[in-house]
């Protein structure tokens, strides 16, 4: 399997579901990067560079730019995301279409990369071929961080992605592809096992989960998932695809839950869950300078 040079992705086609990607997507974990960011570059005369390694559709570069941070880039492979984040920023963000497993910049280019819901996008037939691809990603961007610069992740734990007991209602409906899905997340710990495994020394990796949750009117949409620009919103019903008669069977019960009124149980139970898992964690990892890295060679 490879990834697909323009989608970005070894499993969606993001070059048609960006198009509706926006209806259910947020820029989850905004705050807590903000509040990081503005702790680790105090001085306002100094703006950090920022990377949104596949930035999708713009979400987490907007909330940036509204939080006054003016040098940004994303990356994309998909031009679709690409247009809808410039409709967003206009010339106020770089943008470049590229495949993250290849960044296009010079060593020490940026202050901070920030990969938000794009690792388990990552081609691989195996958990070993994830770690190792992931790894990959991970020393490329540390490649062209400058030193005691910042790697963040925003990502979920497969806790959070299961059908059973997480906090995407739907998940439910779809268990088959949930599970699969889940299974291209990494454990946090493995991650953050990644990020110190780095070519280029991190001298401190720190997680957190989330602490908002994010929850729009069409999100929580009993209807929502019957609808195919509702859907584009989520990686989850591109598995589902894989799976046509499967997947009607499954569209068949959600619409049989629906109309008995037990859909929205289910939507209340998990929305009450989702306070106590939340909906992801952050991953912050801080690149050694080179004095540090001096001195532990």
């Amino acid at each position: 399997m490879t990834t697909s040079a323009s989608t970005g992705s070894s499993y969606e086609k993001y070059e048609k579901t960006h198009s509706d990607y926006d209806k259910t997507r947020m820029a989850v974990g905004s705050e807590q990067i903000i509040r990081f960011l503005r702790a680790q570059f105090p001085d306002n005369s100094r703006q950090p560079r920022i990377l949104d390694a596949g930035c999708g559709t713009g979400v987490h570069l907007q909330a940036l730019k509204q939080a006054g941070f003016d040098l940004l880039t994303g990356v994309d492979a998909s031009r679709t995301g690409l247009d809808k984040t410039r409709e967003k920023l206009g010339t106020d963000a770089q943008l470049v279409c590229a495949d993250i497993r290849s960044l296009p910049f010079a060593a020490n280019s940026f202050d901070v990369v920030l990969f938000s819901f794009v690792l388990q996008h990552l081609p691989h037939q195996s958990e070993d071929e994830l770690q190792r691809v992931t790894q990959a990603v991970l020393d490329g961007a540390t490649s062209v961080l400058a030193p005691g610069g910042h790697i963040i992740i925003v990502t979920c734990s497969r806790e959070q992605m299961s059908p059973d007991a997480g906090c995407m209602w739907y998940y439910k409906y779809f268990a088959e592809a949930a599970n699969k899905l889940a299974s291209r997340f990494l454990p946090q710990e493995t991650m953050a096992q990644l990020l110190q495994s780095t070519a280029s020394a991190v001298s401190a990796v720190s997680v957190e989960s989330l602490e908002k949750t994010y929850w729009t009117p069409a999100s929580l949409d009993p209807q929502g998932p019957l609808q195919e620009d509702w859907r584009s919103g989520d990686s989850l019903f591109a598995l589902c695809q894989k799976t046509p008669e499967l997947f009607q069977e499954q569209l068949g019960h959600l619409q049989a839950e629906i109309e008995s009124g037990a859909v929205l149980t289910q939507i209340a139970t998990v929305k009450e869950r989702t306070e106590r898992i939340k909906q992801g964690v952050l991953l912050f990892a801080t690149k050694a300078n080179a004095a540090s890295s001096s001195v532990a060679a």
